[in-house]
């Protein structure tokens, strides 16, 4: 494969929906992350389908100075459809496709506010391949620019612009086979990069890339030093990330969250014990040159009761 054309394996129909298999635990999912530095608002959002647990998941987070907006439902699903335009929509939450691997809409509407940005990918999607990671079968991403709009319950109108992420999956998910993963996706002007490290069964996994407008480079390693908060979780606080890529390019970055409460802890049980899931919209600091950037970074943790 040419390291730099990371897409080549990618058809316009992986945007849309694909046949599912019998596993019980088989997931299709969207997922879209950004941040406005200027006026401090980020966020992220995923809609999943689980079609053989006949559900679907809808996941909307939005942090604004002073306050935040967290919509979670997990409808039934009576139908599986494929077909994005019914599958991807409630009544509150919806992405709309443009152009395959181009441009997306995303739009939120409640009570308190309405919210419309346009993802128009800015570098190429990197194709992570088949079984890249233990938590997922396929999996592709993609660093884009974010333009649209927030109108608040006062009717105040306030533009939005800055990048953000984008991933899809498909394929058996199985989340608490891991002991922790740490996961990021880091914006700054000319160049991205985004991350998976997973901890499991005595291994560690990394994949993932540096993005420019070249195309994309593989990474090769990445050290990850943490500190938590002293809250009721330990929760992430921040993050020093040392990236290296196959050509041997380095960064060093810092990442702390943009407000005391932009982030989200997700929990889940299994039989035995539970995972919890941190997702948290960050700043973003290159030691080396000072530029500030932005971005997310994700923790999971795995926790034993029996």
């Amino acid at each position: 494969m040419n390291l730099k054309d990371s897409n080549s394996s990618l058809i316009d129909e992986d945007e849309l929906l694909h046949e599912p298999s019998s596993e019980s635990k088989w997931r299709e999912s969207y997922y879209f992350n950004w941040v406005d530095l200027q006026n401090e608002i980020s966020g992220f959002s995923t809609i999943g389908i689980v079609p053989n647990e006949n559900r679907r998941e809808f996941v909307f987070i939005l942090f604004l100075k002073g306050r935040n907006e967290i919509y979670y439902k997990e409808p039934p699903l009576f139908q599986y459809e494929d077909n994005i335009n019914t599958m991807l929509t409630d009544k509150k939450l919806s992405y709309k496709l443009i152009k395959p691997f181009k441009i997306w809409q995303i739009d939120y509407n409640s009570r308190k506010l309405k919210f419309r940005i346009k993802f128009e990918t800015r570098f190429s999607t990197y194709n992570f391949g088949l079984n890249s990671s233990a938590s997922w079968q396929q999996h592709f991403e993609a660093s884009g620019k974010i333009q649209g709009e927030l109108i608040l319950k006062d009717n105040k109108k306030i533009d939005i612009h800055g990048y953000g992420q984008r991933d899809k999956s498909w394929g058996y998910r199985d989340w608490h086979q891991f002991d922790k993963w740490y996961a990021g996706h880091l914006q700054f002007k000319d160049w991205s990069c985004t991350f998976r490290k997973d901890y499991y069964n005595n291994k560690i996994d990394l994949s993932g890339h540096i993005s420019n407008i070249e195309g994309n480079i593989p990474l090769s390693s990445l050290e990850i030093e943490t500190s938590d908060e002293n809250d009721q979780f330990n929760s992430p606080l921040t993050a020093t990330y040392l990236i290296t890529s196959i050509e041997g390019i380095s960064y060093t970055i810092k990442a702390k969250r943009i407000k005391k409460d932009s982030f989200i802890r997700f929990a889940r049980s299994f039989p035995g014990g539970y995972t919890e899931l941190f997702e948290q919209m960050v700043f973003m600091k290159n030691i080396n040159t000072g530029e500030i950037g932005s971005g997310m970074m994700e923790h999971l943790r795995t926790f034993w009761t029996s």
